[in-house]
């Protein structure tokens, strides 16, 4: 049995499972395309076999560069995994009749049946706005809350003690009390955390983590191995030039505060980079 993640550059990322049934394969908050609205890609584009037979996605919240309809209608997941109070919009806006669409409501879990064994989804409270920018044109329900997810994949290291594995897709959040709910959520800390550190503009505000802030949440929550996402791939049209070194200094900075807070196990992956767990 084997578990792997990899990064394809903002807040997507693969985690590729195999079970005893087969393989398992869980994509977060799917951007797959060269730009959306005024955001452009600086990085390769993901090719289809990058996230091709996609079992779960997970979204985390509605904003275009985390819920991007045209990369999960390419998707196509078997399960699309929505904030609370977006299921139906979102099912209606996708029009993919094979993709399951459920929401999970916020300290709650959600059992979903995959070809290869269930999969359990929790939904944890994040601290960020969620709701979609000109949602009345589009009609995108306006109470829908961010949310982190907690996903534990039962057998997925047969042997060992804990055989499950645990994966924290944080989404996208600030700092708020109650960050660490993670922890009562697994039983345990996650074996992996998928934790932004920066943003796709000059300024991140109150709603996002730095990498700073970042490193100071894994060190309360202290999971086995601790990827930088968020940061590095997106930027407002014409703007490039003048994100200084937004592309490449987040990821770096998080590592080093998470070293300085005596933190193992975060790990700075290239765009498209891959790590066993």
């Amino acid at each position: 049995m084997s578990a792997s993640v990899r990064w394809l550059g903002h807040s997507t990322v693969t985690v590729d499972v195999v079970r005893a049934a087969g393989g398992l394969r869980i994509v977060t908050d799917p951007v797959l395309r060269p730009g959306l609205a005024h955001l452009r890609r600086r990085t390769r584009t993901p090719e289809p076999a990058d996230t091709a037979g996609c079992d779960v996605a997970l979204v985390s919240h509605l904003h275009h560069d985390h819920l991007d309809l045209p990369s999960l209608r390419r998707l196509r997941p078997a399960v699309l995994v929505t904030p609370p109070g977006a299921s139906d919009w979102v099912r209606w806006k996708l029009r993919v009749p094979t993709t399951r669409v459920v929401e999970v409501a916020v300290g709650e879990t959600s059992e979903l049946a995959t070809a290869s064994g269930p999969v359990r989804v929790s939904a944890l409270p994040a601290h960020h706005t969620g709701r979609r920018t000109f949602a009345r044109l589009s009609r995108a329900p306006e109470d829908c809350p961010a949310v982190e997810h907690l996903v534990r994949v039962p057998g997925a290291f047969p042997g060992r003690e804990p055989g499950d594995l645990l994966v924290w897709a944080v989404g996208d959040t600030g700092e708020f009390a109650g960050a660490d709910a993670v922890l009562t959520a697994g039983g345990r800390a996650p074996d992996v955390a998928l934790v932004p550190v920066g943003g796709w503009g000059h300024t991140l505000g109150p709603h996002h983590l730095d990498p700073r802030q970042a490193a100071e949440l894994v060190a309360r929550v202290r999971p086995g191995t601790s990827v930088p996402v968020h940061w590095g791939t997106l930027h407002p049209i014409g703007l490039s030039r003048t994100m200084g070194d937004r592309f490449v200094e987040p990821g770096r900075r998080f590592v080093a505060e998470a070293a300085r807070l005596g933190v193992p196990g975060a790990v700075q992956l290239p765009i498209g980079g891959s790590l066993t767990l």
